[in-house]
């Protein structure tokens, strides 16, 4: 596993195949309730030590 900050930085992320818009939008679309609302920042805050969402 590769783990070096300086490479990857710091934070969660997910893999998305590049030629898969309709998974992107899906993904996407699926996100943005619980960001709005504040339900994935708490999630966040209680499973990880870094901030995983981007304002």
């Amino acid at each position: 596993m590769v783990s070096d900050g300086k490479l990857l930085g710091v934070g969660v992320g997910f893999g998305v195949r590049n030629n898969d818009a309709a998974w992107k939008a899906a993904l996407s679309d699926a996100l943005k309730q619980p960001k709005a609302d504040g339900t994935l920042d708490k999630l966040a805050a209680k499973y990880f030590d870094v901030k995983v969402v981007q304002d």
